[in-house]
């Protein structure tokens, strides 16, 4: 089944993906799902770091490309140009599954949503339902502010200034969060907001602009990135055997993530795999496909899991049940993947090339 579900991705996919990048996004993806799925795998949860680098990178990459074109050919980059194609992929699938929250909210009674939703304020306000929304606060609020910095940086400061001034603008958060703790402690559910964490997203347009602006450095970085992709097993390891980690570290744990999976992105973003057997045909696809439709596992994943748990709560625990549950999530997720999220895709791209 989920070899059939991923070939349908696959075919309904372009041809020129990374496959690295690919692996990157399902192997984060497929963290989170277990994490919420299975309770004793909820440490795996950190794989929405992950995210916050990939959409770094690829976020970047289209805006430091666009500003490159835009001095060639002057007027080419707005800033509405770019905010509109960038909410135009996010925002109808987002509203999608915000209204199934919604419909379903007098059925569950425990996944109250609130107008403060629509605009991506929940992460500060209030995360009452839809649980996975507080990252997609994180990302849309960075999506905002990154071509407005952008202009301040290159006006003020310089491209070519970049290399350094990327990687100083990423200890912020770690600075804030370091100030708070001295000055009495983190604010509740601090790691929801986006000043306190996005160095992972800052992390991913440094990396971004290494690769357009700095080829010879973009390579030279596999060196020094083989040995930190230990660092969030080490962490994740450190986490599931000590109950309580001191303060300090658990105020600087997400800048270590962000430098481990930076590390992650920069080593996979080279891997290219042809295989020649059935078997590995299959996984390939599998990995493409389980990318293609992660934005839609992570919009809906909750829900259906709740969902499904009600269908069959009359069953026995157990792997049946757990894997009856993760699959039919899987497949509902595929559905909303071609129902909403791929139609999306597709309007976008037609009218942005005809506009």
């Amino acid at each position: 089944m989920l070899y059939g579900w991923s070939h349908t991705l696959a075919e309904a996919m372009p041809s020129r993906r990374n496959f690295g990048l690919d692996l990157a996004r399902a192997v984060a993806i497929t963290m989170v799902f277990l994490s919420h799925g299975v309770s004793a795998l909820e440490s795996l949860g950190v794989g929405v770091d992950l995210f916050f680098l990939l959409s770094g990178f690829l976020i970047g990459r289209i805006y430091l490309r666009s500003q490159a074109d835009a001095h060639d050919a002057p007027g080419t980059f707005t800033l509405w140009g770019f905010w509109s194609a960038r909410w135009f992929r996010t925002l109808p699938p987002y509203l999608a599954a915000l209204g199934l929250f919604a419909l379903a909210e007098p059925h569950f009674h425990n996944n109250p949503i609130h107008s403060y939703y629509l605009i991506f304020a929940q992460n500060y306000l209030g995360v009452s339902g839809f649980g996975p929304s507080w990252s997609l606060c994180v990302e849309e609020h960075f999506y905002l502010a990154l071509p407005l910095i952008g202009f301040l940086a290159l006006r003020f400061v310089g491209r070519k200034r970049l290399v350094w001034l990327l990687p100083l603008l990423a200890l912020v958060p770690q600075i804030l969060r370091t100030a708070a703790v001295l000055g009495g402690g983190l604010p509740e559910n601090w790691y929801w907001q986006t000043h306190l964490h996005c160095e992972g997203l800052i992390l991913g347009v440094w990396l971004a602009y290494v690769f357009v602006d700095r080829p010879e450095l973009w390579h030279k970085l596999r060196a020094p990135a083989m040995p930190l992709v230990i660092i969030p097993i080490a962490i994740l390891v450190y986490q599931n055997v000590v109950a309580e980690q001191p303060l300090a570290f658990r105020a600087t744990v997400f800048l270590l993530y962000a430098v481990g999976y930076a590390a992650w992105l920069r080593l996979l973003y080279d891997v290219r795999w042809t295989p020649d057997s059935s078997l590995g045909k299959g996984i390939k696809e599998t990995v493409h496909g389980i990318a293609l439709a992660s934005y839609s596992i992570y919009l809906v994943h909750t829900l259906l899991f709740t969902d499904v748990r009600l269908l069959i709560d009359g069953w026995p625990r157990g792997v049946v049940k757990s894997g009856t549950i993760l699959a039919c999530t899987l497949v509902g997720s595929g559905v909303f993947y071609f129902a909403v999220e791929r139609p999306t895709i597709l309007l976008r791209d037609r009218l942005l090339r005809h506009g």
